[in-house]
């Protein structure tokens, strides 16, 4: 095998990546935020759309684990498939306290495309780079922008608070964990697809679930 960039230093390039396109949706922050978004019943509608990623998330780190043989690895993932679970229940109390269905909801295509890419993956290194580093690096970003903003009632940031400190508990692993495997130059090239492909999944589900709330497709 082919020595790749240090790995400390290639991960850092990856993670700015990453920066640049947090950056990017903070000039306009998508529905996901919650910030631009004026009604409860929008607000509902994507707590909704992001319980399904809570408990779609559960499933693919699930799936993952037969075919992970790294056991550092496979440990993340069999406590992140709690943690998924613990924050679904989290926002499934919440939508039920708003008298609403939980369940009511039909995810649009480029959220289905996201989870089954994801659960497609064979490699470690691109599973943690496009889910866990790129996938995750960004919604927990955009949890902090609703926790910041003012327009954002606090029946939303409930919870929320709740699932940053989970997030943030293990927010390095991701960086740790690719520093240790991703030293060669295939595992590099499969790193940065893999972080390529979990922004661009993000980006295009995002745009879809504005179009949910603010144009009013349904699926």
């Amino acid at each position: 095998m082919t020595a790749g960039a240090l790995p400390a230093e290639f991960v850092a390039s990856q993670v700015e990546v990453i920066r640049a396109f947090c950056a990017e949706l903070d000039g306009r922050l998508p529905a996901y935020s919650y910030v631009p978004l004026h009604t409860d019943a929008q607000r509902v509608l994507v707590m909704q759309s992001r319980l399904f990623n809570e408990i779609r998330a559960a499933e693919v780190f699930g799936a993952w684990l037969p075919t992970t043989p790294e056991l550092d690895v496979k440990e993340l993932l069999a406590e992140a498939c709690h943690e998924e679970m613990g924050h679904a229940r989290l926002l499934r109390d919440r939508i039920r306290g708003m008298s609403a269905e939980p369940f009511a909801y039909g995810p649009p295509p480029e959220q289905i495309a996201l989870f089954h890419t994801m659960q497609g993956l064979v490699t470690t290194v691109e599973r943690l780079a496009a889910f866990q580093l790129a996938g995750e690096g960004v919604a927990s970003h955009l949890i902090k922008r609703g926790l910041e903003s003012d327009s954002v009632p606090d029946w939303i940031k409930q919870p929320y608070r709740r699932i940053i400190e989970d997030e943030d508990e293990h927010g390095a692993s991701p960086v740790k964990l690719l520093q240790t495997y991703a030293v060669t130059t295939e595992a590099q090239r499969l790193v940065r697809r893999g972080v390529s492909l979990g922004l661009s999944l993000r980006a295009r589900y995002f745009d879809a679930l504005d179009d949910m709330v603010f144009q009013g497709v349904r699926w």
